[in-house]
């Protein structure tokens, strides 16, 4: 035997005795597992679309501040008061008065409809018929009428000409002042209710039921007067 032969017999083995997974390139399969992780990942559109909060109650708006408030009653009461000092000096001729006198019917029907409309889904949720975000969304939604209403009242109202020296009068004059000033202590008082987490106590419905009382009773008191002194 030749020495050759041997150091055949010794060779060590080549690399291709090597198992057949070592040879595949380790970054081959590192796409497949990226890509099943994108996929797992992964939503369709539908499932991140929004979805109304469990607490939502028809709206939320930055509760006024203090200051913002008094400013906002300052406001009223100064409109309030040029329209009586208005008043006395004002004259109309027969036509443009019956106009004053429809524009002032038709700001009583829309100021005071708006708000027996809100009144009406509060009475039906004391009964347990409407949940009170419907109250909430019924009052945010007839809040701009029920001003346009009030503004429009007061307007008219002065070009009307009213006798400042009747009682009956003032007393009308001061209900709607009063119908005004607690509008804003209504807007203030949907606002907490709407900030409520849950439902809402009886300590936080009470200040919202009182101030509807007073405006019933503001509103009341200004349609029987101005009705009492037209046929007066």
């Amino acid at each position: 035997m030749r020495t050759s032969d041997l150091h055949a017999d010794v060779h060590p083995p080549s690399r291709a005795s090597r198992p057949a997974h070592r040879a595949v390139p380790t970054d081959a399969v590192r796409p497949v597992r990226r890509a099943t992780h994108r996929t797992l990942s992964a939503s369709p559109p539908d499932a991140v679309a929004p979805v109304p909060a469990a607490g939502w109650r028809g709206g939320h708006r930055r509760a006024a501040g203090r200051a913002t408030i008094v400013a906002s009653v300052l406001t009223v009461s100064l409109g309030w008061l040029i329209a009586i000092l208005v008043a006395p000096h004002v004259t109309l001729s027969p036509g443009a008065r019956m106009v004053a006198l429809f524009c002032h019917l038709t700001c009583l029907v829309v100021g005071f409809g708006a708000v027996l409309t809100v009144d009406w889904f509060s009475l039906r949720w004391l009964l347990r018929r409407e949940p009170l975000g419907t109250v909430l969304t019924a009052a945010r939604g007839a809040h701009l009428l029920i001003w346009l209403g009030l503004v429009g009242l007061l307007a008219s109202g002065a070009a009307l000409g009213p006798d400042t020296s009747s009682g009956l009068v003032w007393v009308k004059l001061v209900a709607v002042l009063v119908v005004g000033i607690n509008g804003l202590f209504l807007g203030r008082v949907r606002d907490r209710l709407v900030a409520v987490q849950g439902r809402a106590s009886w300590s936080a419905l009470l200040p919202g039921v009182a101030a509807a009382t007073i405006s019933q009773i503001a509103w009341w008191t200004a349609t029987l007067v101005g009705f009492w002194n037209a046929n007066g």
